[in-house]
């Protein structure tokens, strides 16, 4: 929820695409808006390739290791983009294909010669095979879903042609560059690393030597030296200077922090908030291409300099919603040493509760059997003859059809195995009525100038409250400060023990942007949180 917000721009500045108002201008959103353009998802455009190599395709395959790229004229929608960089991509997505398959995931870079060359404002287009997903949406609608709680790439579906003959049908998936954090952050200006170690070659398949959870690419802490990180995550980007030292840094804190001292120390370094929310993503749907699972490889981790923290981010989402995952513990990991984000954060009661809470919030909206369902028939109705048509497709059309069912299938499941945990089935308390009035007492009017604002909501819970806080803060991204809220009758609340709790929002000069939510905690050996806005 917001207060004075006058419109969507930030000190002056447009406001990222996924950082948003409501139409009333109370509520701030970020992340769950539906894709345009490009990625559009009502849509699917069709891309043509032309190579004037002869021999493009062994080109192509010659170039793997090397991910070197072979030029290529693309056209899409009747425009033309001039020499295009195209290269095979993926690892067991191209390593175990069945032998003679041409269903190749690509990399298409727009700007190979031409640096201002873009489709639609993108520069980089990932066209991807759907291997081991016969249901060819597997991957589009995990990052649907995810993108309504944290950072997730677009996606679409396409059509792709080579040299005239038809590949069949790709999603095409938004590249994690400094145009993907520009869309969630308020800059790119920050450091965004891949976990995965450096090569200048194709990664192979597999965890390793060290086994997946190695304690050495999920933020566990090396060592002071910066070189001992730079042999296991890859810098994609940086605008900030030290930006390994800003990594090192998380690390050490998250590592080393004790518990007493866990909810003032780390949120300074890490975005806890979108830790968790990523965490809860990444466990609900059962991703094994995932830091929940690998604990090496697999998500991203973005530096935002405006608030001095680190931010995971989901990336490779072709494996979630599988059924061998279908049982995983929602805190599976919370055990092992070589998970902090798991091993550290799960521990602290409070972050823990905050957890549970975003998972509720998953199981709720995005484990909506009736709503998910159709949504997965829509996919289905859209993609249908191209499945059907698809000349290069990995999979029978039989096999498309019955994916689908097994989507279904495992959101119903997984959503009866979550609720069946002892800690994800207790209830928080309700949040109803939440509102803000200037001090003249108008609802929903923002205050003077320097004048304090009061914030009022009616909560309950069957075994009482523990406690009912109002978290603010005078800045569009970062932690938040926290005032209590009383029913006792003197703190704006109305009448004493009626449900309706009252606080305030400090005093600041007019046109201050305030965001607000309210936690409230049950009286419970748990003490059970909920959230208002939700999450």
């Amino acid at each position: 929820m917001a207060v004075g917000f006058p419109s969507a721009s930030v000190f002056g500045q447009q406001f990222p695409a996924e950082i948003y108002l409501s139409s009333d201008g109370r509520m701030l959103f970020t992340g769950g808006r539906a894709p345009s353009g490009l990625y559009d998802s009502a849509l699917i455009r069709r891309i043509d390739l032309q190579f004037s190599q002869s021999n493009y395709w062994n080109l192509l395959k010659q170039n793997y290791e090397s991910q070197t790229e072979i030029p290529a004229t693309m056209t899409v929608e009747g425009v033309v983009y001039d020499s295009v960089g195209v290269r095979f991509k993926g690892e067991t997505s191209y390593t175990q294909l069945p032998q003679g398959s041409e269903k190749m995931s690509f990399n298409i870079s727009v700007d190979f010669v031409h640096e201002d060359q873009r489709i639609m404002g993108y520069k980089t287009l990932n066209l991807h095979n759907c291997f081991q997903d016969p249901s060819f949406l597997r991957e589009v609608f995990y990052l649907h879903q995810n993108r309504h709680n944290i950072p997730g790439a677009r996606a679409a579906f396409i059509e792709l042609y080579i040299n005239g003959e038809s590949w069949g049908l790709y999603p095409s998936l938004q590249q994690m560059n400094k145009d993907f954090i520009e869309e969630w952050f308020l800059s790119n200006d920050g450091a965004n690393w891949r976990a995965d170690a450096p090569s200048s070659g194709a990664p192979g398949p597999g965890p390793g030597p060290g086994g997946w959870g190695d304690g050495t690419a999920a933020l566990n802490y090396l060592g002071s030296d910066t070189a001992l990180y730079q042999e296991y995550y890859t810098l994609k980007s940086s605008d900030t200077e030290n930006p390994w030292q800003k990594l090192v840094d998380a690390c050490y804190y998250l590592n080393n922090t004790s518990q007493a001292n866990m909810t003032t120390v780390v949120p300074q370094y890490i975005d806890v908030d979108r830790a968790l929310w990523f965490l809860a993503s990444e466990i609900a749907f059962g991703d094994d291409d995932s830091y929940v699972y690998k604990g090496k490889m697999d998500y991203y981790a973005y530096y935002e300099p405006e608030t001095g923290r680190l931010t995971p981010m989901e990336y490779d989402g072709n494996s979630a919603l599988v059924n061998s995952n279908i049982n995983w513990s929602p805190f599976m990991n919370q055990n092992n040493v070589n998970y902090p984000l798991l091993n550290k954060l799960l521990a602290v009661p409070e972050f823990r509760q905050r957890y549970l809470a975003h998972l509720r919030s998953i199981i709720t909206d995005q484990f909506d059997v009736t709503k998910t369902a159709a949504m997965l028939d829509g996919y289905q109705s859209q993609i249908d003859l191209l499945v059907q048509n698809d000349p290069k497709k990995l999979y029978t059309y039989a096999a498309f059809v019955s994916e689908i069912t097994t989507l279904k299938n495992f959101i119903s499941t997984r959503r009866s195995n979550l609720l069946a945990n002892s800690e994800v089935a207790q209830t928080g308390p309700a949040i109803t009525d939440v509102a803000f009035y200037d001090e003249s007492g108008i609802v929903w009017n923002a205050p003077q100038n320097m004048k304090e604002t009061t914030v009022r909501a009616t909560v309950t819970h069957t075994q009482g409250l523990s406690s009912v806080k109002l978290m603010f803060s005078d800045q569009i991204v970062g932690n938040f400060a926290t005032a209590i809220m009383y029913d006792d009758g003197i703190h704006n609340d109305l009448a004493a023990g009626d449900g309706v709790y009252g606080g305030k929002l400090p005093a600041r000069a007019s046109g201050t942007w305030m965001r607000f939510y309210i936690e409230a905690a049950a009286a419970t050996e748990a003490k059970t949180v909920t959230y208002s806005p939700g999450g």
